[in-house]
C-alpha cells in the first residue's frame, strides 16, 4: 500500500517540475515582493532593531519566506476541488486506497517540486545583495540542521492544514471559498503576512504555541538565531505533536465527509 502513495507522490512531483514558466514567473514575483517588504520595514523602523530583531535578521527572515513561499502556501489541487463540486469524486470510492493519504501524497509532491524549482535562484540572488538587504548565513551549523528539520515540519504542517480546505469543500461545495478561508487564517497566524516577531508580545505568546507558526516562523527564526537551539528543539517537539493531532483530526473529518456525501445525477 505504501508503494501506491509513493507512486502518487512521484507522479505529482514530476508533473509539477514541468511547469518551468510558472516557476520563472514565481521567482520574479517573490524576488520583487521580498525587496518591497524589506524597504517597507526599513521605512518604518526608527532604530536598528524592532522587538529584538535586527534589520539584517529581518531581511534574512523575509528572503527565506520568499524562497520557500511555495512550500508554506495553503492551496488545494484544482482537480480535487472540481471533482468534489461536480460529483466525480465518487469514482475514487472504488479504489482500494485511503483518499486522505492519496490527496496528502499528491499535495506534498506538488509543493516540494514547486519549491525546488524556485528556492535556489532566490537564495543565490539574495546572498549577493547589498548589506541590510541580503540573505545572511545561518548563525551556526546546529541552527542550520534544526532549520532543515523545521522546514520539513513546515512542509508537512502546511499541507496538513491545507487538507482542512478539502473537508470544507465537501461541506460548502465551494473550493475557492474554502481555500480562501483556510489560507487567510493560516497566512495571518503563521507569519506569512507579518513576521510574528513584529507583533505585540502578548499576541506572540499565544501564536507561538499554535500550529500555524510551524509553517514558516519557526524555521526562519532558528536560521537567523532569534530562537536558541534549546528553544528550537522544544518547539520542534511541540510542532510534531501538533502535526500528529491535526493529521488524525483531518483523516477523521474527511472520512466523515465521505460517509455523508450524496452524489446526485443519473
Amino acid at each position: 500500500m505504501l508503494k501506491s502513495y509513493i507512486g502518487i507522490f512521484k507522479m505529482e512531483f514530476k508533473g509539477e517540475l514541468q511547469y518551468r514558466a510558472k516557476a520563472i514567473s514565481g521567482i520574479a514575483t517573490q524576488f520583487f515582493w521580498g525587496l518591497l517588504q524589506i524597504y517597507l520595514y526599513m521605512a518604518f523602523m526608527t532604530s536598528d532593531t524592532i522587538n529584538g530583531l535586527t534589520l539584517s535578521q529581518l531581511s534574512s527572515y523575509v528572503w527565506l519566506g520568499q524562497a520557500f513561499f511555495a512550500m508554506r502556501f495553503i492551496t488545494m489541487n484544482k482537480k480535487i476541488g472540481k471533482d468534489i463540486t461536480n460529483g466525480n469524486v465518487c469514482y475514487k470510492f472504488v479504489r482500494p486506497i485511503d483518499m486522505y493519504d492519496q490527496w496528502y501524497a499528491e499535495g506534498i509532491g506538488q509543493k516540494l517540486a514547486s519549491t525546488l524549482l524556485r528556492f535556489a535562484p532566490i537564495i543565490i540572488i539574495a546572498i549577493f545583495l547589498p548589506p541590510n538587504l541580503r540573505l545572511y548565513a545561518p548563525v551556526n551549523f546546529i541552527a542550520f540542521v534544526l532549520f532543515v528539520l523545521s522546514l520539513i515540519l513546515g512542509l508537512l504542517m502546511s499541507h496538513t492544514i491545507s487538507m482542512f480546505a478539502i473537508f470544507l469543500t465537501f461541506k460548502t461545495l465551494s473550493d475557492k471559498g474554502s481555500v480562501g478561508i483556510v489560507s487567510s487564517i493560516s497566512n495571518l497566524l503563521s507569519g506569512v503576512i507579518i513576521p510574528l516577531p513584529l507583533l505585540p508580545l502578548s499576541l506572540q505568546n499565544i501564536l507561538n504555541y499554535l500550529p500555524f507558526r510551524f509553517i514558516s516562523d519557526l524555521p526562519f527564526r532558528i536560521y537567523i538565531g532569534n530562537i536558541s537551539t534549546h528553544e528550537g528543539l522544544i518547539y520542534l517537539a511541540i510542532g510534531f505533536a501538533w502535526l500528529i493531532v491535526l493529521i488524525i483530526l483531518g483523516k477523521n473529518l474527511i472520512k466523515y465527509a465521505l460517509k455523508k456525501t450524496i452524489i446526485q445525477g443519473g
